[in-house]
């Protein structure tokens, strides 16, 4: 009975707890790219523009396009000193773990209620489509439009939406997963 309890307990322990930082790189490749995660990376416990470039041989304007990106979503945070001689500020860049995760669980929580509405007002409704894309209808609205696009005025066809349904679903999952995982970890 005792070897029961420890072997669990060994068990319990080498479950990891996933590294938020898997999760910002994940988020900032799909939205900035590979340059985003380098220039993330670069970032650490502070970094200025200059010390950046240098680490990932970007251009300084890409860096700094870059570097506004990843403030607006609370991912990094700067502080800026002035240069007396020559009245220049140099930025000294570090990421904020803690208002970063607080930011991109709430981009994800975002997210999950958009694609749970999406999937409230898709299921069971028959969607039309334009075949290049412009729009999609339901039933009602592309009769109301007499199956025509509003935008390009192409005829519009029945789309199956199943698969993209379950896509949609497997979405929703991951998402309360990962909800559900950080929801009980103090940022």
């Amino acid at each position: 009975m005792r070897r029961a309890s420890s072997s669990k307990r060994a068990s319990s322990s080498s479950r990891k707890t996933p590294d938020p930082m898997q999760f910002l790189d994940e988020f900032v490749a799909d939205s900035l790219g590979e340059k985003g995660t380098q220039v993330l990376h670069s970032v650490g416990d502070g970094a200025t523009d200059e010390v950046i470039e240098q680490s990932t041989r970007l251009k300084i304007a890409e860096i700094r396009s870059i570097l506004n990106h990843l403030h607006s979503y609370g991912f990094v945070e700067y502080s800026r000193e002035k240069n007396m001689q020559n009245g220049w500020f140099t930025y000294t860049w570090k990421v904020n773990m803690d208002r970063a995760m607080q930011n991109f669980l709430m981009l994800k929580r975002r997210e999950h209620e958009r694609l749970r509405n999406r999937l409230s007002a898709e299921e069971g409704t028959t969607i039309y489509s334009c075949r290049k894309g412009c729009t999609r209808l339901e039933f009602e609205r592309a009769y109301e439009n007499k199956f025509k696009c509003s935008s390009c005025k192409c005829d519009l066809r029945f789309l199956d939406n199943k698969q993209e349904l379950k896509r949609v679903e497997s979405k929703i999952t991951a998402l309360e997963t990962l909800l559900a995982n950080q929801g009980t970890r103090t940022p």
